[in-house]
């Protein structure tokens, strides 16, 4: 059920932005210079060459320096606006607390000394930090693993030019999107970061509102939680104070400020909208950084295995939205698969279907990417997980992403489903998208060519059948044993083509053998072969 919230008088705007700056009608312009942007390269490249080789890892550490840094600014702005304010404000580093002050420690010259202090002293501070539950859970259990002390002042040298706190929201969400995409170059770890125009596509199909509660049960690094938040806000926009942004890849991407939402709105969209979990300890890390960086630090985010494990809380929690990518070349042992899913398999697509249906309340909408083989297998379990989406749910649309839509580091083909459930499906809208704006080899470089502005704002809306889009029965997706590959149900092209009568077009062919031999002997008589 959607909870229902009661419409104070509205607060000002700019209690209620997250961002202190007044609203622009365009994008803010970029900074002044690319040291920002050039500095995630510049820190990779230093703890590569140190030995530190695995995205994940590196990806973690400069991660601990970026909220270290940040920390330190932050509490000294309060101290500065509580102190002209002449209000109370309880500090992180006061006392014998402001060792810990990154612009404290900084200043080590012995490089021995600093690494030994950061690594054990920093560390088990922010791990026992009381005040900010959010900091003291992404280094829970945080172990720096910058190999010494030489490239940890390396490290923090390079971030000496420029201040976080300077930078809006979007600049910084966007800079660590930026370095969480490092993830992605390691294969087996590419399940964890999916596209993001694909992720924006498909919140817009599903349509999140304020008011409603958001799931991923196989959170990653964030993304569609933090999509879904920047959609809310933007259809909570006032029209002037929408503005336009480049995304970093060629695209522009829409963004608004939320300032129609209510004081009550705003609390309910930051502190009770969004929940997520993921198996990996490192991953969630990451995502919980990513949704601090977006302003979404008082998300409820946990580690937790969805699908497998003993029963607990969330198993009887159901949502308004769940939006996933899980993970989809995973088997598992049937024996530790939660007893509660609806169906049990060792594949891991089939039972975060099953887990997805069941949690959401009726009327609760979802968009799931899955691999294009839980559309068509033949056995068992991809069949009965099929059949209980269609009963159990409206299956609205699937959507056909290209093959080379998760190069590189997955070439599986992939579909999204969007569906709401407490009804039947009686027909199914499918679309096929061959172009996603960027090329569909490994470097996936922006293209011309994309489909999914027709997706999202010409078909979708109201079902349009095109070229790309076309509808199938219950009864038909029922007679292919609940198939629900898009191609399984395409149209013939019912395209007039015109063709030359039977006997011009056999002349033709004659003229143009007899055309090749007089050449051929010209070439031959040239070369002297021929008398």
């Amino acid at each position: 059920m959607t909870t229902t919230l009661t419409r104070p008088t509205k607060a000002a705007p700019a209690k209620i932005r997250p961002s202190a700056q007044p609203v622009p009608a365009v994008a803010p312009p970029p900074p002044a210079n690319n040291y920002i942007y050039s500095l995630i390269d510049r820190l990779c490249d230093k703890l590569w060459a140190a030995g530190v080789t695995n995205p994940i890892s590196y990806v973690e550490q400069i991660s601990y320096l970026f909220f270290l840094k940040m920390l330190d600014e932050t509490d000294a702005e309060n101290e500065r606006d509580a102190r002209l304010s002449k209000r109370p404000f309880k500090l992180i580093f006061t006392g014998e607390k402001e060792k810990f002050r990154w612009s404290k420690w900084q200043h080590i010259t012995d490089t021995k000394v600093l690494y030994k202090f950061v690594r054990d002293e920093v560390f088990d501070f922010m791990k026992n930090l009381r005040g900010r539950e959010e900091i003291r859970k992404v280094f829970e259990d945080a172990q720096l693993q910058i190999p010494d002390g030489h490239t940890l002042r390396d490290c923090i040298d390079l971030f000496r030019e420029f201040n976080l706190l300077d930078l809006d929201i979007d600049v910084k969400g966007n800079l660590y999107e930026n370095l969480l995409r490092r993830v992605g170059t390691q294969a087996q770890a590419g399940q964890f970061l999916t596209p993001r125009h694909l992720i924006r596509a498909i919140v817009k199909m599903v349509e999140p509102q304020i008011g409603q509660t958001v799931f991923d049960p196989a959170f990653g690094t964030g993304g569609f939680l933090i999509s879904a938040y920047e959609y809310i806000k933007l259809t909570n926009s006032d029209k002037e104070s929408t503005y336009e942004k480049p995304n970093g890849n060629g695209q522009v991407v829409k963004r608004g400020y939320g300032d129609k939402l209510t004081k009550d709105q705003w609390h309910f969209l930051k502190h009770d909208t969004f929940f997520g979990c993921d198996v990996d300890p490192h991953i969630v890390r990451l995502g919980m950084m990513n949704l601090i960086l977006h302003d979404l630090e008082d998300s409820t985010i946990e580690r937790r295995d969805s699908i497998a494990g003993q029963i607990g809380k969330w198993d009887d929690r159901q949502f308004d939205i769940i939006l996933a990518n899980p993970p989809f070349a995973g088997s598992m042992n049937t024996d530790r698969v939660r007893e509660s899913l609806p169906v049990i398999s060792k594949k891991t697509e089939v039972l975060f279907l099953g887990l997805m249906i069941q949690a959401l309340n009726d009327g609760g909408r979802c968009g799931v990417i899955v691999p294009e083989g839980l559309l068509f297998g033949a056995n068992k379990s991809h069949m009965e997980v099929r059949e209980y989406l269609l009963k159990k749910c409206d299956l609205q649309a699937v959507v056909s992403f290209p093959s080379g839509a998760f190069k590189p580091y997955s070439g599986v083909k992939t579909s999204a489903l969007i569906f709401t459930k407490g009804k039947a499906t009686k027909k199914v809208w499918f679309y096929e998208v061959n172009d996603d704006g960027f090329s569909l080899d490994d470097k996936r470089q922006p293209t011309s060519k994309n489909d999914l502005p027709d997706l999202v704002d010409e078909c979708w809306p109201k079902r349009k059948i095109s070229e790309r889009s076309w509808v199938a029965t219950i009864d038909q997706i029922r007679t292919a044993d609940f198939t629900l590959t898009a191609g399984r149900y395409k149209p013939l092209s019912t395209k007039t083509v015109s063709h030359a009568a039977p006997n011009e077009i056999l002349s033709n062919v004659l003229k143009l053998e007899s055309e090749i031999i007089r050449r051929g002997d010209a070439l031959l008589v040239q070369i002297g072969r021929k008398k």
